[in-house]
């Protein structure tokens, strides 16, 4: 009686064992370092030291794996794309290491001195699927604002964790690491560092190769087209970004592409990479970006006729994650050269915000200032119709 008494307690301590085993798992694998290809050791010898322990120990590295695993099935083969990618990130930090080799940093700030590379080197540390998920987060920084570009990557993950669940539970197959890291929960402070990284890297990387990246954002100027008609935040996002890391793929392998949407343009300048470009206008003209990375390849462009209300390249999607407890707001956003260029209705309020805040010490009540300054306007308008 004894034995089958110690027999029923060992199967019951069994799940629990398991349980435990499952859970150290879980939270092992999102810390699984692998080796980064060769390309990226350039990047790596400029990153300074705690960015590097970021990239490979900390919450960057987490989400990079992460990220990598829920979207690894859905992206397709790109190895000649990380090799090109690896070799300009590698040319860009160089560049940078040794234009500041005539100063040390030093100060509060000095060990995250020079380019912070953290998102591409946590990435390459995290396996290939997850560097193609740190081309998505540049190509969502690159057109999106920073609240609208966390706002998508939460919906991303959260419909992507439900496409994962309901493989599973229909007993389709399921990769384990799909599994795990479906499992894991994100916040929106995850999603913002990682957007913030990426946004950091396109203004160093845009400052290195400004005379490419200036020639390109030229051309994208006179062009007047979406990403994708696709209105579904997930599908759209998803369309656009693999047939992104497609076109380019085969554009670095050196097969011609014609561009057939904003995706490829939207990639190609988010991720520093610029092939030959042949612009099909009244007037045939051919450009030649001289990137040894692309050599060989060509990208042709037809462009449409002038737009009134659209210059550059334009993305309209629904974001039902950027407020609490509200239906999702349709935000458009346009990537051309003067988008960052606030209009003049922006620059109005933030001259009348420079105004009325000197008045603060004479009366706090801001809109009471406004009211006198639209009521000033209003009679000085009605005075000046009534002279001759």
């Amino acid at each position: 009686m004894a034995s089958i008494s110690k027999f029923n307690s060992a199967l019951l301590t069994v799940p629990n064992e398991l349980t435990v085993a499952a859970a150290n798992f879980n939270i092992n694998f999102s810390l699984m370092k692998v080796e980064a290809p060769k390309e990226f050791h350039g990047l790596r010898d400029a990153l300074s030291r705690i960015r590097r322990r970021d990239a490979e120990e900390g919450l960057p590295h987490i989400t990079a794996r992460t990220l990598g695993a829920l979207f690894e099935s859905v992206i397709p083969p790109i190895p000649h794309l990380t090799t090109a990618y690896g070799k300009r990130v590698s040319e860009i930090s160089q560049h940078l290491e040794e234009a500041s080799q005539h100063y040390l940093p030093t100060g509060l700030f000095a060990d995250r001195a020079g380019p912070d590379g953290t998102s591409i080197w946590a990435a390459a540390t995290s396996g290939q699927s997850a560097i193609a998920v740190h081309f998505l987060a540049c190509m969502l920084a690159r057109i999106w604002k920073p609240t609208e570009a966390t706002s998508l990557w939460a919906e991303l993950v959260e419909r992507r964790k439900e496409q994962i669940h309901q493989a599973y539970n229909s007993s389709n197959a399921t990769g384990a690491s799909a599994i795990m890291a479906a499992q894991q929960i994100f916040s929106r402070d995850q999603f913002s560092s990682w957007d913030a990284s990426a946004r950091s890297w396109l203004q160093t990387a845009d400052s290195v190769k400004c005379v490419q990246q200036t020639q390109l954002m030229l051309i994208i100027n006179n062009i007047h087209m979406p990403v994708n008609a696709n209105r579904d935040p997930y599908d759209g996002v998803l369309r656009a970004w693999t047939s992104a890391l497609s076109a380019v793929e085969r554009l670095v392998s050196g097969v011609p592409q014609r561009v057939q949407d904003g995706a490829i343009l939207l990639a190609i300048s988010s991720w520093h990479l610029y092939p030959d470009i042949q612009v099909l206008g009244d007037v045939i003209q051919d450009i030649s970006q001289k990137d040894e990375l692309t050599a060989g390849s060509l990208l042709t462009i037809s462009i449409s006729a002038p737009s009134a209300t659209r210059d550059g390249i334009f993305w309209s999607l629904p974001l039902s994650r950027m407020r609490y407890y509200s239906p999702p707001v349709t935000v458009e956003r346009h990537f051309a050269l003067d988008t960052s260029r606030i209009t003049m209705a922006e620059f109005q309020v933030v001259f009348l915000g420079a105004v009325v805040g000197r008045w603060a010490r004479l009366c706090s009540d801001e809109e009471r200032w406004c009211r006198l300054i639209c009521r000033r306007c209003i009679e000085s308008d009605k005075f000046d119709t009534s002279t001759p």
